[in-house]
C-alpha cells in the first residue's frame, strides 16, 4: 500500500497563554562535574525532610516515575543545606508538590523565593523547569498525560499538556492531558519548534512563537489546563490507499507565552552552570467579582555569589483565579516540575528559599548590658569586664502551618566577649543547653530541640559573658549570622559596639531612676561619681557631669562635689509631656564615667474632690410640685495637673430617695444651668466638662465646680405632686472622665 503526504498550510487560533513538560526513560548521564559544582555553590535553603517539611517528593501513583529527590549539599558555607535533585539524566522528569497544610493561599498577598539551577550544557541543555500552583484532583500525583513509550514528553516540563495524539482536533482536548486547574511559569532551556508535516503528534513545537525570532532559553506563564493558552496548528494532506485519495487532517499546537522575559542576544540565556534568583509575589483579587489576581515574577534578583540584592528583571502577569481554583476553596498546591530527553538534557537543580507566606514569624537580637541595666545599640559603648547578655530570639506569631520547625542557627558571635554560659530557653519555661566547647573560633551551630507554634511562641538563645579586658577602646565590628527551617531563611545581625578600658570613673544615680510627676513640676537627680582608688591618689582635675535631655545636650555641665555627689535639678519647662529620657556621664580630663539614664513620664493626675454628705432645704410639702434648694457640705472641685488642654467631664446620677417607712419620694435631683434643668436619673448624665488653661495648668489650680452656683443653677432637688411628708435619703454618685482631645 502506496503512502504519500502532500501538505497544506493552515493555522487556526484559539486565544490564551502558555507552559512546557517533561519525560522520563532511562538513565543516561548528563556532566557529572558539573552536578558536583552545582552542590558546591549551592546556597542555603529551608529544610526539606522530616514530618513538618512544607514540600514532598514522594508520589503515591506507581505511573508517576518522578526522579525528583531531596539531596545534601556540599558547600562548606552552607552547613547541612539540602538541594532538590530534579533532574540527572537523559529522558527523566521529576516534580515536587508542597504537602496538605502548606498551601498556598490565593485570597492572601503571598512572597516566595528559590534559586534555580539549569545546568551548563548551553545549547545542548533542555527541557527546562517550570513552578506551578494547582489544584488538581490528583495532588502530589499531577503530571501531564504519558506518551506511548510511557514518559513524559519533554516540551511539558512536566506540567503542559502532551501533546502526542495528532488527531485531537480541539485545544479543550489537548488542555485535559496537562495539570488541571492550573497556572505555570515555565523555564524553557530548550525551543521545540518543529512544524509542516512531521510535527503533528511529536510533541515538539510548543514553542514555534519563537520560530522566526532569536529568543532561545525563556520565562514564561500561562494556564496548562486552560484551552486558550494553546494555538493550533492544522497539517491537511492526502493518504492514497491504492488509487484512492483519503483527506487526512492532523494537528499540533504552540503555547501562547505570556510576561516572556528572554535574551535575544544570548540564546543560551538559562543555561550557564550557575545558581538564579527567582522571587515571586502574589496579589489576591481586589474584590470579591474580580476572577484575577497579579503574579509577579523576578528574575535574577540576586548575586550568586555574595547574596546581595539586585534589580533582576521583572515581569506582572494576570491570572485567573477561577481557572486554579474551581471550587473557591481560595488555596492551590504549589511547586515545581522539570524534564529531561535523550538529546536535550541538563542537571536541574532547587533551593527553595522561602515557602509562601505559611508563617508569620519575627526574629530579633538583642545585646543587654547587665552590669549598666541598659541595652547596648548600633554605636554604644560598654567597659571592660562589663557582663553582657546576648540574644536571639524566634517568635511564632500565627500562620497556616501549625509549626515552625528544624531551626537550625548558624550563629556568628562578636569578638571581644569572653563568654560563659549559653542555653536556649522556650516560652513553656524548657531550658536547652548549649555546650560552648562546640564553637569554632566565633562560630557555632544552634539547632532548637523545640517546634514553635501557638503553644510554644518563643525561644531565646542566649550567651552571657564579660567584655574583653582591653587597654585601649576598641571597636567590636556587627556579625551577620543566618538561619534556617521547615518554611524560610534569615539573617540574624548583632550591633556594633566600643569597648573602653576600665573606667576610672563610676556614676551612680541614687534617686530614683524611674519617675512620674505631675505636668510643670520640676525635680532633682542626685548621685555620686566615684574615682578608683588608683585614679585618686594622681587626679586633682575636678569632675563635671553632663545632661542630656531627650537626645538634646544641656550647655552648662554640673560640679561634682568633694565629696563625689552630684544633683541635677530640672525645671518644669524642660521636660515634655509625656516620657522624657535623661542621661547623666561623669567627664574629668580624658576619663569618663558611664551613662545611666533616668526616665520621667510627665503624665500629670485628674482628681476629684466630693463631699460625702449633703442635704436639701427642709421644707413643709405641699401636695404639689415644689422645688427644694440645695443645703449644706456641696463643695465640688476638680485638680487636673495632666497640662493646658487637657480635658474632663463630670457626670452624676441618682439612686431613688426612701424615707424611714421605706417610701420612695416623688420626685428627683435636677441640674440647673441658665439654659435651662436636667434631670438626674438613674444613668450617668454629664453636668460639666472643662477644658484646662495654660494659667490653671501652670498654677495648679483647682477648678471649683460649686465656685459658680448660684440661687438658680446648681443642684435642686424637685418635688413632684402628691409627694408625702418624710425624712427622705439617697445616694448621688459622682463620675469624672477624661474626654480625648
Amino acid at each position: 500500500m502506496l503512502k504519500k503526504w502532500i501538505c497544506a498550510g493552515a493555522i487556526l487560533m484559539a486565544v490564551g497563554t502558555g507552559g512546557m513538560t517533561a519525560q522520563a526513560a532511562d538513565a543516561g548521564s548528563i556532566n557529572q562535574a558539573d552536578y558536583k559544582k552545582a552542590l558546591e555553590t549551592a546556597p542555603m535553603g529551608i529544610v526539606m525532610d522530616g514530618e513538618d517539611a512544607a514540600v514532598t517528593t514522594e508520589k503515591t501513583d506507581s505511573q508517576n516515575r518522578s526522579k525528583a529527590e531531596i539531596v545534601s549539599g556540599n558547600n562548606p558555607s552552607v552547613p547541612n543545606g539540602q538541594v532538590v535533585s530534579m533532574t540527572r539524566h537523559q529522558s527523566e522528569y521529576a516534580s515536587i508538590w508542597s504537602k496538605h497544610g502548606s498551601e498556598f493561599e490565593l485570597t492572601k498577598p503571598q512572597t516566595t523565593s528559590m534559586w534555580l539551577y539549569f545546568g551548563n550544557q548551553y545549547s545542548a541543555s533542555g527541557e527546562g523547569m517550570a513552578f506551578a500552583i494547582h489544584n488538581d484532583a490528583r495532588g502530589v500525583n499531577a503530571m501531564p498525560e504519558l506518551n506511548k513509550k510511557g514518559s513524559v514528553p519533554g516540551e511539558t516540563l512536566g506540567v503542559w499538556p502532551s501533546d502526542t495524539v495528532r488527531t485531537q482536533g480541539e485545544a479543550a482536548g489537548l488542555a485535559k492531558r496537562g495539570i488541571q486547574n492550573s497556572w505555570a511559569l515555565e523555564f524553557d532551556t530548550h525551543q521545540n519548534i518543529k512544524s509542516g508535516g512531521r510535527a503533528a503528534g511529536q510533541a515538539d513545537s510548543f514553542d514555534l512563537e519563537f520560530e522566526n525570532s532569536k529568543v532561545g532559553d525563556h520565562i514564561a506563564s500561562n494556564h496548562p489546563g486552560s484551552s486558550a493558552s494553546f494555538i493550533q496548528h492544522v497539517d491537511s494532506g492526502v493518504l492514497w490507499t491504492g488509487n484512492t485519495p483519503i483527506n487526512v487532517m492532523h494537528y499540533y499546537y504552540h503555547i501562547q507565552h505570556v510576561g516572556m522575559i528572554g535574551d535575544k542576544s544570548n540564546s543560551n540565556y538559562l543555561s550557564n552552570g550557575q545558581w538564579r534568583h527567582l522571587t515571586l509575589k502574589w496579589q489576591p483579587a481586589n474584590h470579591e467579582g474580580n476572577s484575577y489576581g497579579q503574579m509577579t515574577y523576578v528574575f535574577d534578583d540576586k548575586d550568586p555569589k555574595t547574596g546581595e540584592r539586585l534589580n533582576g528583571r521583572e515581569q506582572t502577569v494576570n491570572v485567573n483565579v477561577n481557572t486554579i481554583d474551581p471550587d473557591r476553596n481560595g488555596k492551590a498546591r504549589w511547586g515545581l516540575a522539570g524534564t529531561t530527553t535523550t538529546k536535550f538534557a541538563s542537571n536541574q537543580l532547587v533551593v527553595f528559599e522561602k515557602a509562601p507566606d505559611l508563617i508569620d514569624g519575627k526574629t530579633t537580637t538583642t545585646l543587654k548590658n547587665l552590669t549598666r541595666k541598659k541595652e547596648v545599640k548600633a554605636g554604644d559603648e560598654v567597659f571592660a569586664k562589663d557582663k553582657l547578655e546576648l540574644s536571639y530570639q524566634f517568635n511564632y506569631q500565627d500562620g497556616q502551618q501549625a509549626n515552625w520547625a528544624n531551626i537550625q542557627s548558624y550563629l556568628k558571635l562578636p569578638t571581644d566577649i569572653d563568654y560563659d554560659k549559653a542555653e536556649v530557653t522556650y516560652s513553656n519555661g524548657q531550658v536547652q543547653n548549649i555546650s560552648l566547647d562546640d564553637r569554632q573560633d566565633q562560630s557555632i551551630n544552634v539547632f532548637l530541640a523545640e517546634k514553635l507554634n501557638k503553644d510554644v511562641a518563643t525561644a531565646s538563645i542566649r550567651f552571657t559573658g564579660r567584655a574583653a579586658a582591653v587597654d585601649d577602646r576598641r571597636e567590636v565590628a556587627s556579625t551577620t549570622s543566618k538561619y534556617t527551617s521547615n518554611v524560610m531563611i534569615g539573617e540574624l545581625t548583632t550591633p556594633d559596639f566600643v569597648i573602653n578600658p576600665s573606667q576610672e570613673l563610676t556614676l551612680t544615680v541614687t534617686s530614683d531612676q524611674h519617675l512620674s510627676l505631675p505636668v510643670n513640676e520640676a525635680t532633682t537627680i542626685t548621685g555620686q561619681v566615684d574615682l578608683d582608688s588608683a585614679a585618686t591618689l594622681a587626679h586633682d582635675e575636678p569632675i563635671w557631669v553632663h545632661v542630656t535631655i531627650n537626645g538634646k545636650v544641656q550647655k552648662e555641665p554640673i560640679k561634682v562635689a568633694e565629696d563625689g555627689t552630684f544633683k541635677v535639678t530640672l525645671q518644669a519647662n524642660q521636660l515634655q509631656k509625656g516620657d522624657n529620657v535623661i542621661e547623666v556621664v561623669a567627664t574629668s580630663g580624658e576619663l569618663r564615667s558611664n551613662a545611666e539614664e533616668v526616665t520621667i513620664s510627665c503624665s500629670g493626675c485628674l482628681e476629684l474632690t466630693a463631699p460625702s454628705d449633703v442635704s436639701f432645704e427642709s421644707k413643709q410639702l405641699t401636695g404639689q410640685r415644689q422645688e427644694l434648694k440645695r443645703g449644706d457640705g456641696w463643695e465640688l472641685s476638680v485638680q487636673d495637673t495632666r497640662g493646658a488642654g487637657s480635658k474632663w467631664r463630670l457626670s452624676v446620677k441618682a439612686a431613688t430617695f426612701v424615707n424611714e417607712v421605706g417610701d420612695h419620694l416623688l420626685g428627683k435631683p435636677v441640674y440647673a444651668t441658665r439654659e435651662g434643668k436636667t434631670p438626674i436619673e438613674k444613668e450617668m448624665t454629664p453636668i460639666v466638662t472643662h477644658e484646662t488653661t495654660k494659667k490653671q495648668a501652670k498654677n495648679h489650680n483647682v477648678y471649683g465646680v460649686t465656685d459658680d452656683w448660684d440661687h438658680q443653677t446648681g443642684m435642686f432637688l424637685s418635688i413632684d405632686d402628691g409627694a408625702t411628708t418624710g425624712n427622705y435619703q439617697g445616694e448621688l454618685t459622682w463620675s469624672l472622665d477624661d474626654v480625648p482631645s
